[in-house]
């Protein structure tokens, strides 16, 4: 989210998180941070219990390419307890303000921490490019699910096997590791430890 703009919150790692309590229809927020921003995004989040989720963080290349490899695709777990509501009661458009700046414009832990703001706490649950042999060939993991307490699907965007070609038409996106068309695959792992 660019609040207040793309060009103020350039280098933020801070995004939000809006929790919605389907009994009262009460809504929270609370600050999430990205490892780095460099990474594409937050591409997922799947529920593990009331408080407790699992976030996608990735970037946007192909694992195994031998050219400009994926540096960055994992799997976090985390905690909405003891984060701070970061909700603004009056919905300003730009939301809370702290020390004039939004939450997004503190940019990191350090800006946080000095505006008082304690964020989620996240703890990592699998590197897929480490995680799945022999390599996460996609650019875009994108669908992520618990099955049960220990497996986890993920799965991909393959953009329906296409990419621009560069002259206004379209041309087939092929995977720098297999040489072949992208297409929708789903990959089970199973965890070590169960989440729940």
């Amino acid at each position: 989210m660019y609040n207040p703009s793309s060009s103020a919150v350039s280098g933020s790692t801070v995004l939000r998180v809006v929790s919605f309590d389907l009994a009262t229809g009460t809504t929270k927020q609370y600050a999430y941070l990205m490892e780095n921003s460099s990474l594409t995004g937050c591409s997922e989040i799947a529920a593990v219990t009331n408080t407790t989720f699992l976030a996608l963080e990735r970037d946007g290349l192909y694992g195994g390419d031998p050219a400009k490899p994926a540096a960055f695709k994992k799997v976090f777990k985390f905690d909405l307890a003891g984060a701070t509501d970061i909700s603004d009661a009056s919905n300003a458009a730009s939301g809370k303000l702290y020390n004039g700046l939004t939450v997004e414009q503190l940019k990191n832990q350090a800006g946080l921490t000095t505006a008082g703001v304690v964020p989620v706490t996240k703890t990592l649950v699998l590197d897929l490019l480490m995680g799945i042999s022999p390599v996460y060939p996609h650019d875009k993991a994108e669908g992520l699910t618990l099955i049960g307490n220990d497996l986890l699907a993920i799965s991909n965007d393959d953009d329906f096997g296409v990419v621009d070609n560069g002259s206004n038409g379209f041309a087939p996106k092929i995977l720098p590791a297999t040489g072949k068309v992208d297409v929708n695959r789903i990959y089970f792992v199973k965890l070590a430890t169960p989440l729940r």
